[in-house]
């Protein structure tokens, strides 16, 4: 059928409008990248699973959703479940690097850190964890980073607080139970006694326990630190070593405080022991407590989480993780450009400044990185949680800083 002048000049147009259409909206297609996790769904922290890949989940899709689209940037994020075995990590990493090709990793621990530390500067690929550190772990030019210190810096930060509010001119008096053999728990202990040499007139190791990874009872080891009347007990070990030094303690008729990290916290010893028992101890960590209203990742959290698992420390702590690949991608897209992306400028990223504490919503202070170490050695600052009353609350608003603490 032949149609009139007019008609086929608008069909024409029509069609020249679709076509400049679809061409706009191929350019707008965002620049496709992907984020590998390693996760545990099968191993020691299948428990927690949930709740550790919510934190990660959630920041991720909400970035997705706001800044992604702004930058034109799709994060496609790849799970493993690694089982916290290094065996599994070794044997998976391969695939992920063949078929992911991702632009960061998301490690959970030191599985991961013993079977990719020295590999990633040949495969080009920053692992980012979400734990604290360890001193054997610091050592120069590596592709695996903390948004953590060390254990000891983290205690370190607590310990100071404490110091400043005893009302006395004295040494914060501190015990200590760890297990002997198990090199991440020796090195606690001995970022401590470095603290204590370090500051002598603030900080005094009078006591070191050595008791059994799960021990049934450790009354008579604290029975014996006791004489030396410390002010508080080091347990930065594991759940089981806290809950048995909170029952020495109640059958001795002692308080003391014991001060513990996040992944041994107060909120997971109060799931084996009655509140009461842990009355005036601490868990610190540098990231905000979970319940801290300046923590603005939790309403993100309630919003993009597509888990069974819930807001806590568990997910603070991953959504940390999270948000410091997140900052340092933005950083790498403003210098080589949605288009570019790779590890190594997300890498050089990392390495190219600080990252200002208004990056990551309340829940980080800020966080220097540099080749010397794989975390952050400066500007250092944590926070806690304490149990009054039976309810877990904030030790401090504001952020506690760390004393400068050398290599051990």
């Amino acid at each position: 059928m032949n149609l009139p002048i007019p008609s086929v000049a608008r069909h024409a147009f029509a069609a020249a409008a679709l076509a400049a259409g679809l061409c706009g909206a191929a350019q707008a297609q965002p620049h496709q990248y992907t984020i590998s996790v390693s996760l545990d769904y099968t191993g020691p922290f299948a428990n927690v699973m949930d709740s550790w890949w919510g934190g990660q989940q959630s920041v991720f899709d909400w970035w997705n959703d706001t800044r992604g689209k702004q930058l034109g940037v799709k994060l496609n994020v790849k799970t493993h479940d690694m089982r916290y075995d290094p065996s599994m990590v070794a044997r998976t990493w391969p695939q992920v690097l063949s078929q992911d090709k991702p632009i960061v990793f998301l490690g959970m621990g030191t599985p991961d850190l013993i079977s990719l530390m020295k590999r990633l500067p040949n495969d080009k690929v920053p692992m980012i964890m979400g734990t604290a550190m360890l001193g054997p772990l610091w050592t120069p030019d590596g592709w695996h980073f903390s948004y953590r210190p060390t254990y000891s810096h983290e205690f370190a930060g607590l310990f100071a607080h404490l110091q400043s509010k005893l009302g006395e001119n004295r040494p914060l008096r501190i015990g200590t139970v760890s297990t002997q053999g198990l090199a991440g728990w020796v090195d606690q202990v001995n970022g401590v006694v470095a603290l204590a040499k370090t500051y002598p007139d603030r900080f005094q190791v009078v006591s070191s326990q050595w008791v059994d990874p799960q021990p049934i009872s450790v009354t008579n080891q604290v029975r014996e630190m006791a004489k030396e009347k410390p002010d508080v007990i080091l347990v930065g070990t594991n759940t089981a070593q806290v809950v048995a030094t909170a029952k020495a303690l109640k059958e001795l008729g002692l308080k003391i405080p014991i001060v513990t990290s996040s992944h041994n916290g107060l909120n997971e010893a109060a799931k084996a022991i009655a509140p009461a028992d842990l009355e005036g101890s601490y868990s610190v960590f540098a990231f905000a407590p979970y319940n801290d209203p300046s923590v603005k990742v939790a309403e993100i959290f309630a919003k993009y989480n597509k888990t069974k698992g819930t807001w806590g420390i568990t997910s603070a702590q991953t959504a940390g993780q999270a948000l410091l690949a997140l900052a340092a991608i933005e950083r790498a897209v403003a210098k080589v450009g949605a288009d570019k992306l790779s590890g190594q400028a997300v890498y050089d990223a990392l390495l190219a400044g600080p990252f200002e504490a208004d990056q990551f919503l309340g829940l980080l202070p800020p966080v220097a990185l540099t080749r010397e170490a794989p975390f952050p050695t400066e500007r250092l600052a944590v926070k806690a949680m304490t149990m009054k009353n039976g309810q877990l609350e904030a030790v401090s608003t504001d952020w506690m800083p760390v004393p400068a603490l050398a290599k051990w």
